[in-house]
C-alpha cells in the first residue's frame, strides 16, 4: 500500500597490481566516499521522481486545483477555529466533508470551545484529523479520515491495524507506556510521586473508561499513530501540560522500518 524502495548496494574490493608509477592506487576511504556521494545522488533523483508523481497525483484528485488538497474552509472570528476542506473531486469522498461538518456544529463560534486540524500525506495515504477541545466540559474529541489516493477510497481502522499488524491490547500498551512517560515526566512539577501514583494517574486520565475504538488513527509520515482522547484536567492544573502534540502517540513504525 506504502511505496517501499529498497536500493540494494553491493560493493567490491579494488585492488590493482600494478606496479606502474603512473598509475596511483585509491584507498578503501576514497572508494567508500564515491559510493555513499553515488549513492545519495540516485536516492534523490528517486525521491524527487517519487514526489513529482505524488504531487501529480494530488492535483487530478483535486477539485479546485488552485488550492491545497487540504485548506481552512472557515475561520471564527469568535473563537480559535479552524474547520477543514477535503479537496476532492470524487462525489463519494467528498462525504467527508458533510460529516465534517456535522461534527463541528454545535460547537462552532462558541469561545470556550478550540477546533483545530492537521493532515499528512504519506506516499498514497492522505490522512487528516479534526481536533475539538471543550473548555466547557473539559474534553477532548478527535475524528480522523484516511483515505487511499491512489484508489480513492477511504480505510477503516480495521484496515490500518492489519496493515499495521497491531491490536487493541497492543496499542492500549503503548498509550500506557507513553502515558508513564508523561506521569513521571510531570511528577515534581504538578504532584508528588507519593501523593500521585501512576494508577491514581491512570484514573484521573480515564485511561480503562476509553475504549480503543474511540482512538483517531493517523497515519503520520509514513508510521501509525493514535490521537487518544484521554483527560487531560485535573486539580493539579495539568491541561496547560498537555499540549495538542501530547496527544498524538505512536504505534507502530513505517513499513519499511520494520
Amino acid at each position: 500500500m506504502f511505496n517501499k524502495f529498497n536500493l540494494d548496494n553491493h560493493y567490491e574490493e579494488v585492488s590493482s597490481n600494478k606496479k606502474n608509477n603512473n598509475y596511483k592506487k585509491i584507498d578503501n576511504s576514497t572508494l567508500r566516499l564515491i559510493a555513499i556521494v553515488s549513492i545519495a545522488f540516485i536516492g534523490l533523483l528517486v525521491f524527487l521522481g517519487i514526489d513529482k508523481i505524488m504531487n501529480n497525483k494530488s492535483i487530478t484528485f483535486r477539485q479546485d486545483n488552485s488550492k491545497d488538497i487540504v485548506y481552512t474552509l472557515y475561520e471564527s472570528k469568535k473563537a480559535d477555529q479552524k474547520i477543514p476542506y477535503f479537496n476532492t473531486s470524487n462525489k463519494d469522498l467528498q462525504l467527508i466533508n458533510d460529516n465534517i461538518s456535522k461534527y463541528v456544529k454545535p460547537y462552532l463560534n462558541n469561545s470556550k470551545v478550540k477546533i483545530s486540524y492537521d493532515y499528512n500525506l504519506s506516499g498514497i495515504i492522505l490522512s487528516l484529523v479534526v481536533k475539538i477541545y471543550n473548555e466547557e466540559n473539559y474534553s477532548v474529541k478527535f475524528r480522523s479520515y484516511n483515505i487511499n489516493l491512489d484508489e480513492e477510497s477511504l480505510l477503516s481502522d480495521e484496515y490500518l491495524l492489519n496493515y499495521y499488524s497491531i491490536d487493541s491490547s497492543e496499542i492500549k500498551q503503548k498509550v500506557k507506556t507513553k502515558l508513564n512517560d508523561y506521569y513521571l515526566d510531570e511528577a515534581g512539577k504538578y504532584f508528588e510521586l507519593q501523593e500521585v501514583d501512576f494508577d491514581r494517574y491512570l484514573e484521573m486520565r480515564l485511561f480503562n473508561s476509553i475504549d480503543t475504538k474511540d482512538y483517531a488513527y493517523y497515519v503520520k509520515n509514513g508510521k501509525l499513530t493514535a490521537y487518544v482522547p484521554f483527560n487531560p484536567y485535573s486539580i493539579y492544573g495539568e491541561e496547560e501540560y498537555f499540549t495538542e502534540d501530547r496527544f498524538n502517540i505512536t504505534l507502530s513504525k513505517a513499513p519499511e522500518e520494520r
